[in-house]
């Protein structure tokens, strides 16, 4: 015969409860958030510094070409491509307060943007 359970004993299988699950779900569904949101952060930084680092070749670029043709006083302005981005630039030159001596500044902005990416400054030398 199979002894009699009375409405009081201790239970010995104990499983979650609803409230329990649905506490666990909250925080995980908080963090998953929270990951997403980094994540999308974290994309959108690599493009500002892929566009960025493009744009400072571009001004490289701009001013060695600048050193390599007779000097002219006055800007320049001009166009690139980078990996597929088209970027405009404005080089700069003007004579320092040292005689024979010049500062090239060329500000880099993606086309169609007036905010400038990259600004490069650099001097040179009467040839």
């Amino acid at each position: 015969m199979q002894p009699a359970v009375t409405p009081h004993a201790p239970r010995t299988d104990r499983g979650f409860t609803l409230v329990e699950v649905l506490a666990a779900l909250l925080v995980f569904s908080l963090s998953i958030i929270g990951l997403t949101h980094a994540g999308t952060q974290s994309a959108q930084a690599v493009n500002v510094i892929e566009q960025k680092s493009l744009a400072g070749i571009v001004a490289d670029n701009a001013l060695i070409s600048a050193r390599q043709y007779p000097l002219k006083l006055g800007t320049i302005d001009g166009e690139a491509e980078q990996m597929g981005r088209s970027y405009s630039y404005t080089l700069t030159t003007t004579q320092t307060e040292v005689s024979g001596f010049y500062a090239l500044q060329v500000n880099v902005r993606e086309d169609g943007s007036e905010q400038i990416l990259v600004s490069r400054k650099a001097f040179r030398g009467t040839q």
